[in-house]
């Protein structure tokens, strides 16, 4: 395929995801816990209560002030049609910039951006909620965007044997700051990297000749802002509040097992893929030391995928979607692999039509999946606006602090969307019954059948 041809689709397919990205976004709805903070925001009289709000949250809940200012900053605009078209742009330029970690690429690589889009569309288990909801898109999302972005930059200074000036090493440091500052499993992997690249450097001059003072800055930004998060009050509140079956050794051991059991149960495709390309960069390199050669970038981020989800054995409890980061390193190792098998591997033409027929089939299989679920989200925010619009109607009409809401209609769950997660149950005194009530100014909210509900 001509170069300038191969440009133009390139464009086309990177404008493309992000039209994707934003239609569902404007689909999604604020849920959870994007009302609080709302609601917490909407208490703010300027601009600069945001960070005394975030100092409190600090101090009482979390040490994640990166990722928390980012989401205030969204709130206090009044729109999310803001978020929208950010996160949008957030989805897509992670995209790129893993792209610009694939070391065997071509110029304006269609297949290999593709293979990296249809990885995060399809093979991300948490994609509802670390970027179609707009709490958890700021807490790993924009973080994720802000440390590969650090690292895009280590790793291409690296190469380009960059000396830096005095203002590149003070930039480096406080962008150090913020990727060491934005969650804690993957920060703590944003400074595995740096490590490793300072063991790699060694290892090539056998010396420290090769480390630069951008390097040393941009590591000990890393650090500061990692000791900062780890040292909110809030995280010991947490830890404190956290149950657990066993103590002490038998404790470590049940979170390493169910870290393993997360990892089979959620990411076993990406792990037998990454497997696969393994073996066949093995067979055709023929020697070790060829082997490393060819696959030492995919190796690196196969490391951090695994030191990233295993550093989860320090907390009591871990959701899913800390698993974000993770996977974004295991997507970029097997893209490593993919762009080095059909680039310099192998140019036998039985194995460029199945890299590209496997990359075309995969992306007919998104557009189904994404016009399917695209109709159930639209339906999902129908029933949120509907029964938004009928509370706000009642609480601001009548008296009454009881009322009763429609839960959403069964059928229309999908991997896009943490509605159902985040629905009102017939419990009123659920913590998320309470928080919407909350919200409304009422004291109970009782979720009710939506098939029975004959109000609206």
């Amino acid at each position: 395929m001509p170069e300038k041809l191969r440009k133009k689709l390139f464009y086309i397919a990177v404008a493309v995801n992000f039209i994707m990205t934003a239609i569902y976004e404007f689909l999604t709805p604020n849920m959870s816990d994007d009302i609080i903070y709302g609601d917490a925001v909407a208490k703010a009289n300027s601009f600069f209560d945001l960070f005394v709000q975030e100092y409190e949250h600090y101090m009482t809940h979390i040490g994640r002030n990166i990722a928390h200012i980012i989401l205030r900053i969204f709130m206090y605009t009044g729109t999310k049609a803001v978020f929208n078209i950010a996160a949008a742009a957030a989805f897509t330029a992670l995209g790129i910039l893993i792209y610009r970690n694939i070391d065997n690429r071509k110029p304006y690589d269609l297949r290999v951006y593709l293979a990296i889009t249809l990885l995060l569309w399809l093979f991300d288990p948490t994609i509802s909620n670390s970027v179609f909801w707009e709490t958890g898109a700021c807490n790993y999302l924009f973080t994720a965007l802000i440390m590969v972005g650090y690292i895009t930059l280590f790793r291409k200074s690296i190469w380009e044997k960059k000396e830096g000036s005095i203002l590149f090493a003070v930039g480096m440091f406080f962008f150090g700051v913020a990727a060491g500052w934005c969650n804690e499993n993957t920060s703590g992997g944003v400074i595995l990297f740096v490590l490793l690249m300072f063991v790699w450097k060694w290892i090539e001059t056998k010396n420290f000749s090769g480390i630069r003072l951008w390097m040393i800055t941009g590591l000990i930004g890393n650090i500061i802002g990692f000791v900062i998060m780890l040292l909110s009050p809030g995280n010991a509140s947490r830890a404190e509040g956290a149950e657990e079956a066993h103590t002490g050794l038998l404790a470590m051991v049940a979170r390493f097992l169910k870290i393993t059991l997360n990892i089979k149960d959620y990411y076993l495709v990406l792990i037998l893929t990454f497997t696969v390309m393994v073996i066949a960069i093995a067979y055709k390199t023929g020697s070790f030391k060829k082997f490393k050669e060819a696959a030492a970038g995919m190796l690196m981020f196969a490391f951090l995928f695994l030191a990233t989800a295993y550093a989860l054995i320090m907390v009591p409890e871990s959701q899913l979607r800390t698993y974000y980061g993770a996977s974004l390193f295991l997507m970029t190792a097997i893209v490593q692999g993919f762009a080095w098998i059909v680039n310099k591997g192998f140019d036998a033409d039985l194995v460029q039509i199945l890299a590209t027929s496997l990359v075309t089939v995969l992306s007919i299989i998104l557009i189904f999946t994404y016009i399917e679920d695209g109709a159930n989200l639209a339906r999902i925010k129908r029933e949120f606006d509907e029964r938004d619009a009928y509370l706000t109607m009642m609480t601001t009409t009548t008296d009454e602090k009881w009322l009763e809401a429609p839960m959403l209609r069964p059928g229309w769950e999908n991997r896009f969307s943490m509605a159902y997660e985040s629905d009102i149950c017939e419990d009123h005194w659920n913590w998320l019954n309470l928080s919407y009530a909350q919200h409304y100014g009422i004291d109970f909210i009782k979720g009710v059948d939506r098939e029975t509900w004959t109000k609206y």
